[in-house]
């Protein structure tokens, strides 16, 4: 192995090691900050969750008009769409969200379920 080969195999081993630090550093700032749930209806936030301090299961209906609805349940940290009455209930089959920017979205009823990080250190252009 010539001189110009090590040097090379130290820098790329270095690189690799840099990222991977920074790759652990984000996830533990993404696990300290508080997740917010912010359900939005038409362009409007109807309700604000903070899913750090949720307990338990809790069940909530939305209404879109008199006939139609979402119903989305809370549990501990995590939320989802759990029915609907649109036609083709993609916003039921997309599941629990709960890290920041994950997204569940009900198309027909213009329901949007958004989660947020909420860290105090930082406004919120900078996180």
């Amino acid at each position: 192995m010539k001189k110009g080969d090590k040097i090379a195999a130290v820098l790329i081993a270095a690189l690799i090691m840099i990222s991977i630090v920074g790759v652990f550093s984000y996830k533990q700032y993404v696990k300290s900050s508080h997740p917010v749930a912010v359900i939005k209806q038409d362009g409007k936030v109807i309700k604000t969750i903070d899913l750090s301090s949720s307990k338990g299961k809790q069940q909530f209906k939305i209404p879109y008009d008199e006939n139609n609805y979402n119903i989305v349940e809370v549990e501990s940290g995590k939320i989802r769409f759990i029915d609907a009455d649109c036609p083709d209930k993609v916003c039921v089959k997309t599941g629990w969200i709960s890290k920041p920017g994950e997204s569940a979205v009900c198309l027909p009823h213009k329901t949007i379920i958004n989660i947020e990080g909420n860290n105090e250190n930082y406004d919120q252009i900078s996180s």
